[in-house]
């Protein structure tokens, strides 16, 4: 009945002539769910199958800090050490940048895939990974390292190349030998977009005609931060590897999993390659992943014993989504029940403003009372949780957090909290 559930669930979202997703649901030892649905390839009509080969975007995260975390138990790291005890050549700054710092985004290193001119300049260009590395390895910090959380392809990037300089193999090579081998994952490998890979599927884009094939993007550009691909039925072997403690055991994955705290103290629910937190009271482990022509999700969450593994060749696919609305169908979830509260329009005035976040700008305006959320251009109003915290009306798993209050009592940055997603922007100085 349940799988019956998911699988009407699907197929109102994913169209059997379109781009397809691979959907995987694990609870305890049991597959209940392993299915394709629409199309691996347009041209050809081929179905998605478990089988099915997807590059996984940011979900290489994971696999890259895993790989970091197994050196560090052969002794052949330490994540105190910093950038240039592994790479020798790497600039030098004024505070120290240490593997932590990069694998929790906290180095305050520019993110190079957010530069004005990089898919112009870089994303399709025939450069090798220490070519693309100078491009922002001479750039100021934007932060002192500890300071701040700043999501970072960056980081991810050098710590790849640190891997290669330890194990004295590839990137991929070095997954294939540390992660993939170990696990039997033989399906799974780097994205390259020159390599023949069986089963790979064609990354599409949605157009307003259709779909169009997604924009090429080199290999080297995706490498540790979002280079491998993977199979539906390799990712359920990873989930099993991670639920058995199998690789690293569960006190070295519950590091990965604890927050990151920064120097003013404050936490944030990123750790060692993983994203964390509460989804309606269950806890919850996850990461997505994007890159051009593919979305991934994997989430986990460890208290209930499930697991959700959703990758998609339809650029943009809502795969967090979809895991909520397959969440809902196997847990008891109770409403929220949010207090009353009623907020005096003139506290509404220190939240005004634009907020700035790696995502781009958000605004905050209030109108007839109402505080309004504005992004991307839509507009959302709020309501008050607390004095300080609000939700979406609309959808009221979202939450919005006003923080750090200034001697004026401007708040000077917001959280903005969707499940298995979150951000922060800092105020706009006026």
């Amino acid at each position: 009945m349940l799988n019956l559930e998911i699988d009407t669930l699907i197929r109102t979202q994913v169209s059997a002539v379109g781009p397809g997703v691979a959907v995987a649901v694990i609870k305890a030892d049991e597959l209940i769910h392993c299915q394709g649905y629409g199309l691996a390839n347009l041209e050809w009509n081929l179905p998605v199958t478990p089988q099915t080969f997807f590059g996984l975007g940011s979900l290489t995260k994971p696999f890259t800090a895993t790989a970091i975390m197994l050196l560090e138990k052969q002794g052949k790291l330490h994540l105190a050490d910093s950038i240039q005890t592994y790479l020798p050549d790497y600039p030098a700054t004024r505070h120290k940048v240490t593997l932590r710092h990069l694998l929790t985004h906290t180095s305050g290193i520019p993110n190079f895939v957010t530069l004005p001119d990089f898919w112009q300049r870089y994303a399709a260009a025939d450069q090798s990974v220490d070519e693309l590395i100078a491009v922002f390895k001479n750039l100021p910090l934007e932060f002192d390292p500890g300071t701040r959380y700043s999501y970072s392809n960056s980081g991810y990037m050098l710590l790849g190349r640190i891997l290669e300089r330890l194990v004295e193999m590839s990137y991929c090579d070095t997954i294939r030998q540390l992660v993939f081998a170990p696990l039997s994952m033989t399906h799974s490998t780097c994205l390259d977009p020159q390599s023949i890979i069986p089963y790979r599927t064609s990354g599409y884009t949605p157009t307003d005609a259709g779909y169009q094939h997604a924009r090429f993007i080199t290999a080297n550009v995706m490498y540790a931060a979002g280079g491998l691909g993977s199979t539906l039925d390799d990712m359920v072997l990873w989930h099993a590897a991670l639920r058995d403690g199998r690789l690293l055991d569960h006190p070295a994955q519950e590091r990965m999993y604890t927050p990151t705290q920064m120097t003013d103290g404050h936490t944030e629910n990123y750790g060692l390659g993983w994203a964390f937190g509460r989804y309606r009271q269950h806890r919850a482990i996850w990461h997505a992943g994007g890159v051009p022509g593919y979305s991934a999700f994997f989430g986990r969450f460890p208290d209930d014993d499930i697991a959700l593994i959703i990758l998609s060749n339809h650029a943009g696919f809502d795969g967090a989504g979809l895991a909520r609305q397959i969440i809902h169908l196997l847990l008891d979830l109770l409403p929220l029940r949010h207090p009353a509260v009623v907020l005096a329009p003139s506290i509404f005035d220190h939240m005004l403003g634009t907020y700035h976040s790696v995502f781009g700008a958000v605004e905050v305006r209030a109108e007839d009372g109402t505080l309004l959320y504005l992004s991307d251009g839509e507009t959302h109003p709020l309501t008050p949780i607390s004095e300080t915290g609000f939700r979406w009306i609309e959808d009221e798993d979202v939450e919005v957090h006003f923080e750090m209050g200034n001697d004026q009592g401007d708040y000077e940055r917001i959280r903005v909290i969707w499940p298995f997603f979150w951000l922060t922007a800092e105020r706009v100085a006026s």
